[in-house]
């Protein structure tokens, strides 16, 4: 039995930086939507007027970040 291994070529490397880019892509989409999804939660809950201090004291966001993440979604 021989294991036959793939020759690191230009190419292939190429292949693999290709599907780790295609993984992050989704991971990164994805947390962006959850974030999205827990600032408007979050907004809800928050008394009015208090929104803009508690995105930069809490995860240090401007309004127009949050914005941004929030429509994600």
């Amino acid at each position: 039995m021989s294991d036959s291994i793939t020759e690191r070529t230009p190419p292939v490397i190429a292949v693999e930086i290709n599907m780790i880019k295609q993984q992050t892509e989704k991971v990164v989409l994805n947390n962006a939507i959850e974030i999205g999804r827990r600032l408007k939660v979050a907004k809800d809950l928050i008394p009015y007027g208090e929104w803009g201090k508690w995105l930069a004291e809490s995860i240090s966001y401007t309004e127009r970040t949050a914005i941004k993440e929030r429509d994600n979604l």
